[in-house]
C-alpha cells in the first residue's frame, strides 16, 4: 500500500499502554513498534468481539491512572 493512502494516527500512550507495548516488544522482538501496535489493536478488537473474554477494568477517563492486571506483562 502506498503510504500516501494510509491514515496516520499519532498517539501518546498512557503508562499502562506503554508498559503493555514494552511487554509486547519482549514477546515479539522482530516486530517494530508500529507492527506491535497494529497487532495489539487487532487482537484487542477480536477479544472484545468474541465473548466470554472480559477486558480488565480501566476506571475513569484519566489514562495516566490506568493499571495493567497483575501478571499480564510477565513473560511465559
Amino acid at each position: 500500500m502506498i503510504k500516501a493512502n494510509r491514515t496516520r494516527i499519532d498517539y501518546m500512550p498512557g503508562p499502562a499502554a506503554l508498559e503493555a507495548l514494552q511487554a509486547a516488544q519482549a514477546l515479539h522482538p522482530a516486530d517494530n513498534a508500529q507492527a506491535l501496535i497494529d497487532r495489539l489493536v487487532i487482537v484487542g478488537l477480536a477479544a472484545l468481539r468474541h465473548p466470554p473474554w472480559k477486558p480488565p477494568a480501566l476506571y475513569g477517563r484519566d489514562r495516566s491512572r490506568w493499571k495493567l492486571p497483575e501478571g499480564l506483562c510477565a513473560l511465559p
